[in-house]
């Protein structure tokens, strides 16, 4: 199934981490549907792993916690740390940016 926002974001230029990012998958647990940045926005929303390129996702529907590489699109663990990075740094930088203050 493919994903007609990611199709046109690639097509647009954006790189594999941002695509990834906002590509909507399913969590295998309940089924509910959602983003990374969805689920690092809610979901793991005060743990401080998020801050810290945690390679773990956290379903806001049920709380269940799996693996980035467990998403479609993720082939390894290489690709599963980039990702974590760079979802991690999109956390950093709007917790800096509304004057949180995280650990470092």
């Amino acid at each position: 199934m493919t994903n007609g926002f990611y199709e046109a974001m690639r097509a647009k230029g954006f790189s594999y981490n941002t695509t990834s990012s906002v590509r909507k998958f399913k969590c295998p647990y309940c089924g509910f549907e959602f983003s990374l940045v969805y689920a690092r926005t809610f979901a793991c929303q005060g743990c401080s792993e998020a801050n810290k390129s945690c390679p773990k996702v956290r379903c806001a529907k049920c709380d269940t916690e799996f693996w980035i590489k467990e998403m479609p699109n993720v082939y390894n663990d290489y690709q599963q740390r980039d990702l974590a990075q760079h979802i991690s740094g999109i956390v950093k930088k709007y917790n800096d940016d509304m004057g949180y203050v995280h650990n470092r």
